[in-house]
């Protein structure tokens, strides 16, 4: 599948990583990821998720059989955020391959069309009324392929392992509400909520059921490994920490948000949403909250009543300075995303703005363990050094206004 000449280019790649791997800056980088997230320092970090405007900083893939540029867009990024970012992420010693596995919400699937448009998706709804429909809403589907995964694993350790090892990882992601709009559209749930209160609640616990019992099973299998290395944690974040020591869900670092809940009240997240949210997130040793949703509306009610939280996304919309003074004082990151239109909008970068945008974030979370992720970032505007300005630019302004 991989063909000689692709094997060899892959392997000088894949040497190109390790170098990276092995410089004395990457491996304090690592040191700096383990503290951070063990929350024994009180040193920021930021990052800057590439894969969005990656056409514009990396040529195009060599390879052409699909299994040798898989392999070799996963090498290239590894590069890519040495090369032309140069932010806090390390670059692994090894490679990561997911365990292949899937989970279909109520047994429907998503039919979505994107009209040719590489961002928007418009997604055709199997219930159109909750009340009438209800009965289409059958026990979710899931499964694990074993084999495949293997296989992938064996296929990058035939062309690389020597250089860099394979590792098996697993990834817990939860976002309960977003697969009920796939299925029913916004408008449709939001009206569920006030004309059949009885069935949302039934829905809701129909899907956090289903997922607690498909965690379960892949628990029960032996699949999961724990989340304590490189893997990602989504949000453009990873899971290096001390304490996932387990091979079971106590081992896993999970990830859940609630976009689409962001037009209704706290008390009716609080009712209709959130305690089907905890019975998923409870199932892990740690967990990451939120997206683009502003959290501080629903901070105090209900996401600062789970346990093991670590991080929670304080995005463009959420109240900066509430959620610093709240979070000053928990075990909790104030996990950062940054408005991405300085670097992805503006055809002119806006340094003065970008840099009066940081501030005000490093002033609001000071005293916190603080994160930047930048994502959402679909073009730089052809400026391809624009994400390493922006990152030194951040560095910076934490060394002047956050010790």
């Amino acid at each position: 599948m991989i063909s000689q000449k692709e094997r060899e280019y892959l392997r000088e790649l894949a040497k190109k990583q390790l170098e990276y791997a092995n410089t004395p800056v990457n491996k304090a980088r690592k040191e700096l990821w383990y503290a951070h997230n063990d929350l024994l320092a009180k040193n920021p970090i930021a990052t800057i998720e590439e894969w969005t405007f990656f056409k514009e900083v990396a040529r195009p893939l060599q390879c052409e059989s699909p299994e040798a540029r898989h392999l070799e867009d996963t090498l290239v990024k590894h590069i890519i955020g040495r090369e032309d970012i140069d932010d806090d992420r390390v670059t692994p010693d090894h490679l990561n391959v997911g365990l292949h596995t899937w989970f279909m919400p109520y047994n429907l699937q998503a039919r979505a069309d994107n009209k040719g448009n590489d961002l928007a998706y418009i997604f055709d709804a199997h219930i159109n009324d909750l009340e009438d429909d209800f009965h289409k809403l059958g026990k979710s589907t899931w499964g694990v392929n074993a084999e495949s995964t293997q296989a992938h694993i064996d296929l990058w350790q035939d062309t690389v392992g020597d250089i860099l090892p394979v590792h098996k990882t697993f990834g817990a992601y939860a976002v309960p509400t977003q697969w009920l709009v796939h299925l029913m559209h916004m408008e449709t749930m939001l009206y569920s909520i006030m004309d059949y209160p009885e069935l949302m609640h039934k829905a809701m616990h129909m899907i956090a059921t289903d997922f607690v019992e498909y965690m379960r099973e892949l628990e029960a299998g032996g699949h999961i490994v724990p989340t304590n290395g490189s893997q990602g944690v989504a949000q453009g974040t990873y899971g290096y920490n001390s304490t996932l020591v387990n091979n079971d869900l106590s081992g896993v670092w999970g990830y859940m948000d609630s976009q689409e809940t962001v037009g209704i009240s706290k008390d009716m997240f609080k009712e209709f949403f959130f305690p089907y949210y905890k019975q998923i997130g409870d199932l892990f040793g740690l967990l990451n909250y939120g997206c683009c949703e502003a959290v501080h509306e629903i901070w105090e009610s209900c996401i600062s009543t789970m346990d093991n939280l670590r991080k929670v996304s304080i995005s463009p919309w959420c109240d900066e300075e509430f959620m610093g003074d709240v979070l000053r004082k928990v075990p909790v990151v104030y996990h950062r995303k940054p408005s991405p239109n300085f670097l992805g909008v503006d055809k002119v970068f806006d340094e003065s703005g970008f840099r009066e945008h940081i501030t005000k974030t490093i002033k609001a979370a000071r005293g916190c363990h603080l994160e930047f992720s930048i994502r959402d970032v679909y073009s730089l505007q052809g400026e391809k050094g624009r994400a390493k300005q922006a990152y030194r630019i951040i560095k910076d302004l934490i060394e002047r206004h956050y010790y």
